[in-house]
């Protein structure tokens, strides 16, 4: 609590000392949801208010070991492009693409890889030039079970469980 005070309290940056200008850096860790285990990303701006991304995360269960326990990996890459920036605020929309291996959808004790397409539309509050949080709610279409159990057929769904939030540190 008394970090969020902090952070809600700390001198805003003037609006062009933000980092979306080209050549900035940060990294993002976001909090565990949807199906994806999504858990830490890195973003470099490629020119102003466009930033390419690519967001890594992996579960991998320690103990116990045997069948039907397996490590949940994701990787995805996309590009941000901000398009209104107000005050402290800005709106983003990001095209992504993910690639994974999951739970198989088909038999739960097997894993199975994945790809997913998604776009999606988000923002982000610039607490400083720093550091900011962050939200995006993304549309994907996603063909789960590929190289899946023998004799089982490609998932395909379509949805909103890919939305997530950030806190975002920028160099």
């Amino acid at each position: 609590m008394h970090l969020l005070a902090i952070f809600l309290l700390a001198a805003p940056a003037p609006a062009d000392s933000y980092p979306t200008a080209k050549g900035t850096a940060g990294v993002s860790f976001y909090l565990p949801t949807g199906t994806d285990p999504r858990l830490v990303g890195v973003t470099y701006f490629l020119a102003n208010d466009m930033a390419a991304r690519a967001d890594f995360g992996l579960a991998a269960p320690l103990s116990p070991s045997g069948p039907g326990i397996f490590a949940t990996v994701s990787a995805s890459l996309g590009l941000r492009l901000y398009q209104l920036k107000r005050e402290r605020v800005g709106v983003f929309l990001q095209p992504a693409v993910a690639i994974g291996r999951e739970s198989s959808p088909a038999v739960a004790a097997n894993a199975a890889e994945f790809i997913r397409f998604a776009g999606g539309i988000g923002v982000e509050y610039f607490f400083t030039n720093r550091f900011s949080a962050g939200a995006i709610l993304e549309v994907a279409l996603k063909l789960a079970n590929l190289a899946g159990p023998a004799g089982t057929s490609v998932f395909t769904t379509f949805g909103t469980d890919t939305s997530w939030l950030s806190a975002n540190i920028y160099f």
